[in-house]
């Protein structure tokens, strides 16, 4: 059965726990928790100590949910995908997608739900991307194929994350510092829990996820998981013909359409004429860009929510300043 597992503050180090009840929107929520009995320090051992049973609960108790920390930890790798959803890919302007797209994201970016976002000084075209985590169970050390009926061995949970983005990093910097512009420290807001599946769960959960952003008080981003272009499982056989994966990495699997940063004619043109030109290439997509729209800027509140369609329950919310 699936298990909502959360990580937080405790006298300057961290404990894990269980929710009890419901799931937290914001950070001024209260939140009941069932202290869980483990030395894990790893999101990987967490769950290996789950699965062999050595883990015990304490009474639950009241915790606010500003306490709440990212359920994934550091140590793993964040693997990510682009243009995943066919709204976000045209808006890109990307109309037909015949290969996955893959990029890495430095596990350090990795914060709490309800954490601060700083904005770089050098940043202007700081965007958002709401996404679907996908949690690895077992390590992946060769070639192999899953299926659905296969991916409950590989794939531990879900994880609500927001791919922070610095546009003018990723496109104006020395031939597109894609890892640099999304690997910022605080660029990965996760959490606030860790839906916890048991193998034959997950191919079915994975299909029943609906994902939202909003920005201010204004719905940005909204997508179900069945509306991914390449699914979990073949985007988990795709890498590992690639690389190793390990239990507790952790594989984004792309934002919807609605992003502030969108492809066009002129961004194409920039990109294109100014690539040697750094500086360049630059100031002019800050300006093509800022003339379209209005980037995050400190005071913003973005509001982040997953759901189960079946049931329509919240699994869990983000709120985020940008500072």
């Amino acid at each position: 059965m699936a298990e909502s597992l959360l990580r937080y503050q405790d006298a300057g180090s961290f404990r894990w726990g269980r929710l009890v009840g419901d799931a937290p929107r914001g950070a001024s929520d209260t939140i009941e928790v069932a202290p869980l009995l483990t030395n894990a320090q790893k999101t990987s051992e967490l769950l290996n100590a789950l699965s062999s049973g050595t883990v015990h609960e304490e009474p639950p108790f009241r915790l606010p949910a500003s306490s709440l920390l990212s359920p994934v930890t550091s140590d793993g790798q964040l693997v990510c995908q682009g243009l995943n959803y066919a709204e976000h890919s045209g808006e890109s302007g990307h109309h037909l997608r015949r290969q996955n797209l893959f990029f890495m994201k430095a596990s350090s970016s990795l914060t709490g739900p309800y954490a601060d976002i700083v904005r770089p000084r050098e940043v202007e075209l700081l965007d958002y991307e709401v996404e679907i985590g996908v949690v690895m169970r077992r390590a992946v050390t060769g070639a192999c194929e899953v299926t659905d009926e296969t991916i409950g061995d590989y794939v531990a949970g879900v994880v609500l994350c927001n791919d922070v983005s610095a546009r003018d990093t990723m496109f104006g910097a020395s031939f597109l510092q894609w890892f640099q512009g999304k690997s910022y420290r605080g660029f990965c807001p996760a959490g606030p829990i860790l839906l916890a599946l048991d193998p034959d769960e997950v191919a079915e959960t994975l299909n029943a996820l609906e994902i939202t952003l909003d920005w201010g008080n204004t719905q940005r981003q909204s997508a179900r998981s069945d509306q991914l272009i390449f699914r979990p499982a073949e985007t988990i056989t795709q890498l590992s013909e690639i690389m190793d994966l390990a239990p507790g990495d952790m594989i984004l699997t792309g934002t919807p359409g609605g992003v502030l940063a969108k492809g066009s004619p002129k961004v194409v043109d920039i990109l294109a004429a100014h690539l040697m030109a750094d500086e360049t290439r630059r100031d002019a997509l800050r300006a093509e860009m800022t003339a379209r729209t209005t980037f995050l800027q400190p005071g913003d509140v973005l509001r982040l929510t997953m759901r189960d369609t079946r049931s329509g329950k919240l699994i869990g919310g983000q709120e985020t300043r940008i500072v």
